[in-house]
């Protein structure tokens, strides 16, 4: 059996994962491949990245620059625009780039006009704009084309960086595609940073137009570049995930999710380098709780820190639902007050912390007064509904083991350990265990007997599971998905 005999299930699983240019090398292959290149499975998802149908041109000004090509999207829309399930615009510095191929979408679907849509099977359309950053410095900047943008209002200054978001043509590009499109489940919209309040709902009424009754999923991250309430959000009545920055929210939007989105099941406050840090009433939460509980509904608020951020979130006064509380982000160190205030605020709700990215940017401490691992044991003691810890920096194998061992006796399911930062350290030789069902002594043997080895240390982990249990490499740390 060669290469040319696989099924066609696999092939195409394959090519799924393949640049454009590739598929059409392995197109080339044998006349299978060939056939794989054409099947309407692998065309369910477009990314245009800035590379895809453009070419190289020499500029005299500024050297060579990427321009988009339309006649290979000419040739590309008549072809596949029915098959596409899944659109996405990832950030693209070429702006013109940007611009002309989604001029050529709505071109494309205005000609066909409203009964031969051309795109019927489009679900999901993602867009996240590139913010141009700009770092001040004593001298001032010779580039003609920076200092204009000082000029430009949609400015965000965060320290000496300078963000800017869109506007203008572009807004007017985006608007006038999204005003085409129709039908969507999944809209994403991400680091738009409008200033201007003419611009406030920009992109937001066109989905609300043509998807109102059919969205389910909706991501508006830095959709403003100041607090901006967005009640546009809460007026799809299908909507089951909502996925918002938190300076986007306020205490009428949050009354307005809890009265209107009936099918609401979870909301992700995301906080980056980019969001403002923002508070809500403590009542208004004792409030949402008696609407959701009337209704007989449930929500599940995970507080998610991404990108670059450096600070720790503003966390919301129980009884807010939170259930998972995510750290995708290499900036932020374990902090054991943070980790206390979990502790006290939502020991009868959170069921997920973790501490994603294995690269770390910051000093991670040796000294176990320093370290978290108290903190963590106290995580685990504390929140019964816990079934998932993902541990990144350094704790030491005594304190993994009494992490399995308590968790155990609670809900703890996934636990999840980079194998770099666990050193062979026993803190524990006077600590008193009094919980109920210990024996101290027998405990303290235990550990002894298992922390000095990290295959003794797994092993013992998988016993206490009932599963095959390791810790984990930076790859496979990387990869987890909670």
């Amino acid at each position: 059996m060669g290469w040319e005999d696989l099924p066609t299930i696999l092939l195409e699983e394959i090519f799924d994962y393949l640049s454009l240019a590739h598929r059409y090398y392995c197109s080339q292959v044998c006349r299978t491949w060939y056939e794989t290149f054409h099947s309407p499975f692998i065309w369910y998802t477009f990314t245009f990245d800035g590379l895809i149908f453009t070419r190289r041109k020499f500029n005299l000004f500024r050297g060579y620059e990427r321009i988009l090509n339309p006649y290979r999207v000419q040739r590309y829309l008549p072809r596949q625009s029915q098959h596409i399930r899944r659109l996405i615009i990832k950030p693209i510095a070429e702006y013109h780039n940007m611009c002309d191929f989604l001029n050529m979408l709505s071109n494309y679907i205005s000609y066909h006009g409203h009964d031969d849509y051309p795109f019927p099977y489009l679900e999901e359309f993602s867009f996240t704009f590139h913010i141009l950053i700009l770092i001040d410095d004593d001298q001032n900047n010779p580039n003609p084309m920076l200092n204009a943008y000082y000029q430009y209002p949609n400015a965000f200054i965060r320290g000496n960086k300078r963000y800017y978001g869109t506007g203008g043509i572009i807004l007017q590009t985006l608007r006038r595609f999204i005003s085409l499109i129709r039908s969507l489940k999944r809209f994403r919209l991400n680091n738009l940073l409008l200033e201007l309040n003419s611009d406030i709902g920009a992109c937001l009424d066109e989905v609300l137009e043509n998807s109102c009754e059919t969205l389910e999923y909706i991501e508006v991250l830095n959709y403003t570049s100041h607090i901006t309430p967005l009640y546009t959000v809460g007026l799809f009545p299908n909507l089951h995930t909502v996925s918002i920055s938190s300076h986007s929210l306020d205490d009428n939007v949050l009354l307005l999710f809890a009265n209107h989105l009936i099918y609401l099941r979870r909301l992700d406050i995301v906080q980056d380098e980019l969001t403002i840090l923002h508070r809500y009433r403590d009542s208004v939460w004792t409030e949402i709780e008696t609407i959701l509980k009337d209704n007989k509904r449930k929500w599940c608020i995970r507080m998610i820190t991404k990108g670059k951020c450096k600070d720790e979130p503003i966390w919301p006064q129980n009884p807010a639902p939170i259930r998972a509380i995510l750290y995708d982000t290499c900036s932020i160190k374990v902090v054991q007050t943070s980790i206390y205030t979990c502790m006290e605020q939502f020991n009868t709700t959170l069921e997920t912390y973790a501490h994603l990215k294995s690269m770390c940017r910051i000093y991670i401490p040796r000294s176990f007064h320093e370290r978290a691992d108290s903190a963590y044991i106290g995580l685990i003691k504390t929140c019964r509904y816990l079934h998932t810890l993902a541990i990144k920096e350094r704790i030491s194998t005594a304190t993994c083991l009494l992490i399995a061992y308590y968790g155990t006796k609670n809900n703890l399911k996934q636990f999840y350990l980079r194998r770099n930062c666990v050193i062979l350290r026993n803190e524990y030789r006077k600590y008193l265990f009094n919980e109920a069902d210990d024996d101290n002594d027998s405990l303290h043997t235990w550990l002894e007997k298992h922390c000095r080895q990290y295959d003794d240390v797994e092993n013992a982990v998988t016993i206490l599971f009932g599963r095959k249990w390791k810790m984990l490499t930076d790859w496979e740390y990387n990869r987890i998905r909670v």
